[in-house]
C-alpha cells in the first residue's frame, strides 16, 4: 500500500492543510464543525485522524510520514497563522515543564497553542539536527536541570514568545520532502539516542564506588594477563597532537579496541595501545 493514498479523500497534505485551520480548537465538537465548513464530513474527518495518526506511528515506515507531514503542518501554519518563535533556553525551559506536568498543563500555563509549539520545537529539532553532539547534549542537561527544580516545587520560568505574521517562512525550513533525506534524519537521531545513552552510562560508572571496583577488575585481569582495560575504566586517550584525554571505556572488542566515550559525549574506537588506565 502507498503510504501517501489519501484516506477517505483526504491526502497527508489537506490534513496538514486541515490541522492547521484547527490551530486553538480543541473541542471534538468545533473540530468537526470547522471541517465541515471547510468541504470535510465528520465521519471522512475522524476517518483521516485515524488514519494519518496511524501511518505515522508505523515503525515500518521509519518516520518518513510524520516527517513529510510536520513540513507541510509547519509551511501550513506559517502560511495561515505566521510563526512563533522563542530562545533556546525558553524552549527547554517549556520542554522541561512538559515532562514535569504533562503537554496539555505546560502548555496552557505558557497559553501556547498546538501550533504555537510544532513550530518553536520545529526550529530548535532543525537547530539540533545540524550541531547533534553539542545542542543536544546542552539540551539534554539543561532540560533535566529544570524538570529536577520544577519537581523541588519551583515554579516554571517565564519565557517570551515572537510571532511573526502569516505569509513568514516556515520554522525548521520546511524544505520539499526528500525520503532518502527523511531516513538519514532518523537514523542521525537514532545515532543521537545511543551517543546520549552512552554519555550517561558512562556518568554513572565515573562514580567512586563503582570506578573502585572497576580499578580492582582491571588489576585482576592485568595478574592474569590481561590489559587492565575493561568496561567502565576511565582512561587517558594519547591523541596526535601529543596530548592525553580522559575518557570512559563503554565496549571491548577483543584484546585490540575499545570504544571510548569522551565527556562533551563524544566516542569512538581506539586501539589499546594508545590507552592508558587513568
Amino acid at each position: 500500500m502507498d503510504p501517501y493514498s489519501p484516506i477517505n479523500g483526504v491526502s497527508l497534505e489537506r490534513y496538514a492543510d486541515l490541522g492547521a485551520e484547527l490551530d486553538g480548537i480543541t473541542d471534538p465538537g468545533e473540530q468537526a464543525r470547522k471541517v465541515g465548513s471547510l468541504g470535510v464530513a465528520a465521519g471522512d474527518w475522524e476517518a483521516a485522524k485515524a488514519g494519518w495518526t496511524a501511518r505515522m506511528q508505523d515503525m515500518s515506515l521509519m518516520g518518513q510520514v510524520a516527517t513529510r507531514y510536520m513540513q507541510l503542518y509547519n509551511a501550513a501554519l506559517a502560511a495561515k497563522k505566521g510563526v512563533a518563535s522563542a530562545s533556546f533556553e525558553d524552549w527547554v525551559a517549556v520542554s522541561a515543564a512538559i515532562q514535569v506536568y504533562g503537554f496539555e498543563g505546560a502548555v496552557g500555563h505558557y497559553q501556547l497553542s498546538q501550533g504555537d509549539w510544532t513550530t518553536i520545537s520545529a526550529h530548535w529539532n532543525n537547530e539540533i539536527s545540524r550541531d547533534p553532539m553539542n545542542l543536544a547534549v546542552r539540551r539534554n542537561q539543561l532540560q533535566e536541570s529544570e524538570a529536577n527544580r520544577l519537581r523541588g516545587g519551583g515554579q516554571p520560568k517565564p519565557i517570551q514568545v515572537n510571532r511573526q505574521a502569516a505569509g513568514a517562512a516556515p520554522a525548521g525550513g520546511a524544505a520539499a520532502f526528500d525520503p532518502n533525506a527523511a531516513m538519514a534524519a532518523t537514523m542521525a537521531v537514532g545515532q543521537q539516542n545511543v551517543a546520549q545513552w552512552q554519555a550517561y552510562s558512562a556518568g554513572v560508572m565515573n562514580q567512586p564506588g563503582i570506578q573502585q571496583a572497576v580499578g580492582l577488575a582491571g588489576a585482576m585481569a592485568q595478574v592474569t594477563g590481561g590489559s587492565g582495560l575493561v568496561m567502565g575504566r576511565k582512561v587517558l586517550v594519547a591523541w596526535s597532537d601529543g596530548n592525553k584525554y580522559p575518557g570512559t571505556i563503554v565496549q571491548l572488542n577483543g584484546n585490540t579496541h575499545c570504544q571510548v566515550v569522551f565527556p562533551d559525549g563524544r566516542n569512538m574506537w581506539v586501539e589499546n595501545q594508545y590507552l592508558t588506565p587513568a
